[in-house]
């Protein structure tokens, strides 16, 4: 049971974790807030609970974990210009966006928990392109999520899940994994070599966590460059564009035709002179390109990969977004044992939590001398994240008072101090630096 004093370790016994598995140690900042209070605070009760009820904290620590990951950051980088708390980036966009607790229904409103014929999954279309996936899912045209409610309960969960990933949905089981012993796996492949600063990053993701990571390294001064396709560019750009800013200002902007010789002679130059590689693509996709993450790691840069369910074995091949990769985590069923009914909590939340974990591990791996590969699935970001602390029913109701009766002001919103550049802004000038 958590004390009003031990409570407030538990992010710093995380921090101390993380930069263990990098053999590195640190001074830590100032304790946490309890994760009740920083729920609260971060403005996630907003995003937790049924449409019609009341706002909830969720039952497990999530907060420390973030709180945790950030802290570990700061403490390699005291001079960064980081965010207040890791608890902060959790609600941050769900704060910006005005956006509202669903229930079953993720808050964004792409995602939802269905019932199937001997148990639950969630199920996420934030695409038209989705949608049009759904007849091969369930052998029958589908409108609307009611009639898409009523065909998933007629069939059993494992040949949804089977076909809906082979199709490439993002539908992921409700359940409860085992926690994994760390939230990312460490593969070292090089000796480590000395890294003078500021490291070169190349972001190769989009959307959010790989974004984020990139974003805190930028602030705590490295020099990233974020690649996008000309095709294909960050999704993200699409949506609330104060958001986008703040996870994508102070980064160079490179667009690339990955069809085009020239330009993919580019993009190998990049990542041979990058000191960090932050990617969040199916391992099959860079494959194709001609990157190999494990040589550039042989090489001595840190290879940062984002998937939503592991690099390896079936899971690399199947899709996943925040909210989903989360009920995959056991945030839904952790819900369920608190609340009595499962529900999302947060706001597509093993993003961000993925985010902070993966800008921490990406700047110590290149402070603890490069060569590694860094492995971070989204939903076991979150399984360790939900096994860090589980409060029991009773606990929780306490936990839901001192929230409720807490009078603080939720974390302060930050706002980008610029605008993030135009698709491509810097190509050229990035093209010539390389001599491509």
């Amino acid at each position: 049971m958590f004390g009003d004093d031990g409570s407030k370790n538990l992010a710093a016994a995380h921090a101390r974790a993380l930069l263990q598995m990098f053999g590195l140690q640190a001074a830590l900042p100032a304790p946490a807030d309890h994760p009740a209070l920083a729920w609260r605070r971060a403005g996630l009760m907003a995003v937790t609970g049924r449409a019609a009820g009341p706002g909830l904290v969720a039952p497990v620590a999530l907060t420390a974990a973030a709180d945790g990951a950030l802290a570990a950051l700061r403490a390699l980088a005291p001079q960064a210009l980081l965010p207040e708390n890791g608890a902060l980036l959790l609600g941050e966009r769900a704060r910006a966006l005005g956006l509202v607790r669903g229930g079953r229904v993720s808050a964004n409103g792409g995602c939802r928990l269905l019932d199937t014929a001997d148990g639950r999954i969630a199920l996420n279309l934030p695409r038209a392109d989705d949608w049009a996936l759904l007849p091969a899912l369930l052998g029958a045209p589908v409108l609307d999520w009611t009639a898409l409610a009523r065909l998933v309960a007629r069939r059993p969960g494992a040949a949804l899940l089977a076909q809906g990933r082979l199709l490439g949905l993002a539908i992921a089981p409700d359940q409860v994994p085992p926690p994994p012993p760390a939230p990312f796996i460490v593969e070292q492949h090089a000796a480590p070599g000395l890294q003078p600063g500021p490291p070169l990053v190349v972001d190769l993701s989009a959307l959010w966590a790989g974004p984020l990571a990139g974003a805190l390294l930028a602030a705590a001064g490295a020099r990233v460059i974020k690649v996008e396709s000309t095709r294909r560019p960050d999704g993200a750009r699409h949506g609330a564009a104060a958001f986008y800013d703040l996870l994508n200002a102070g980064k160079a902007s490179v667009t690339l035709d990955f069809a085009d010789a020239a330009d993919v002679r580019l993009l190998h130059r990049l990542v041979a002179a990058a000191d960090i590689v932050i990617e969040a693509s199916r391992p099959r996709a860079l494959a194709a390109l001609g990157i190999d993450a494990v040589a550039q790691a042989r090489r001595g840069a840190s290879w940062v990969s984002i998937t939503a369910h592991g690099r390896t074995g079936d899971a690399a091949h199947w899709a996943g977004f925040g909210d989903d990769a989360a009920v995959a985590g056991g945030l839904a069923a952790a819900m369920r044992r608190g609340w009595g009914e499962a529900m999302f909590a947060g706001d597509a939340i093993a993003d961000p939590l993925t985010g902070i974990t993966a800008g921490f591990a990406a700047w110590a791996s290149w402070r603890a001398g490069g060569g590694r590969l860094v492995a971070l699935a989204m939903s076991e970001v979150t399984a360790h994240g939900c096994g860090l602390y589980q409060a029991a029913p009773d606990e929780l109701r306490r936990w839901q008072a001192m929230a409720e009766a807490d009078d603080q002001p939720l974390y302060r919103l930050r706002a980008a101090r610029h605008a993030a550049p135009p698709p491509g802004a810097d190509t050229a000038r990035i093209r010539a630096a390389f001599s491509v």
